[in-house]
């Protein structure tokens, strides 16, 4: 039987059992409250160390950049239902059971959040849960500053599915480096001079702008021959990138079109995730190992 919590988010940490545990909160510390292990989703290659680690059973995940600390912890209050409090008060106080899927207010050093089922009559709170700011001193405008634009290249290939481009560019820039420089998101907003993207009230979607970037940069056809192994994961560099609060919950980078697997003559590997079987088989059809995440 799932271990059940009581918790209180608070300014200074989560109280947890009361045990205040203070920001920010190491994975090691959380891991010891469970006796199932962690599933981790932290990619692989690249040098990669943002991901997730979710408890299932227990009804607990948490999203980090670097391995060690916990940046968002989110608790289930629907089966296992912890008690989660907010500064003292019922969680339900500050999220009723109707409303947007994923509402959340500033917190000072951070957000508090909740995730609701589909609007229905039937809606209500599934999870509860904070996310750290991440502070960073802004660059200061100049002048000269430009929208950041991709830089041309010859011979490019043509995507169908823009998800399974990105996919791709996970491999070519952020685990093999062989599209350079990175694309970083502060950098890219440092840069940009039509708006201001507000990083913290934006990115729990892919940002606009960001994606539109990866839409248009050119991909060289002569690095396809490259790309043997595609994993898609919630945790991937690009994805934190593109939406940097983004929980991996919903589906916005799934991939609908696999025509582009023609592209990459040298794939042998896929790791999936919101495919069917039928779309499983289809590539293993065309000599590509093609499992679940």
């Amino acid at each position: 039987m799932a271990r059940v919590l009581t918790v209180d988010i608070r300014l200074d940490g989560i109280e947890i059992d009361d045990r205040l545990y203070g920001y920010p909160i190491p994975l090691a510390e959380l891991d010891a409250l469970f006796d199932e292990e962690p599933e981790k989703f932290d990619g692989s290659g690249g040098g990669r160390t943002s991901g997730f680690w979710s408890w299932r059973e227990s009804g607990v995940t948490v999203k980090h950049t670097d391995g060690i600390h916990a940046l968002q912890v989110k608790f289930s209050v629907t089966g296992p239902a912890h008690r989660v409090r907010i500064e003292g008060r019922p969680f339900a106080d500050e999220f009723g059971p109707a409303g947007p899927t994923y509402p959340n207010r500033d917190f000072g050093s951070g957000y508090v959040m909740a995730r609701r089922t589909d609007p229905g009559p039937d809606q209500h709170v599934m999870e509860v849960g904070v996310e750290q700011k991440v502070r960073r001193q802004k660059k200061k405008a100049t002048p000269a500053k430009k929208k950041a634009k991709p830089i041309p290249v010859a011979d490019a290939a043509e995507f169908t599915d823009l998800n399974f481009k990105l996919l791709v560019l996970q491999d070519l820039m952020y685990d093999k480096g062989l599209i350079k420089p990175a694309f970083d998101i502060h950098q890219f907003i440092d840069a940009y001079s039509e708006r201001d993207i507000d990083v913290d009230e934006e990115g729990y979607a892919p940002i606009p702008e960001a994606l539109a970037y990866f839409a248009e940069l050119p991909v060289p056809r002569a690095l396809l021959s490259e790309v043997v192994e595609l994993v898609l994961d919630g945790g991937n560099d690009i994805y934190m990138q593109i939406a940097p609060r983004w929980g991996g919950e919903d589906d916005f980078f799934d991939i609908t079109d696999f025509t582009d697997v023609d592209l990459l003559p040298n794939l042998r590997s896929m790791t999936l995730t919101g495919v069917d079987e039928e779309t499983l088989e289809s590539l293993r059809e065309k000599g590509i190992d093609a499992q679940l995440l």
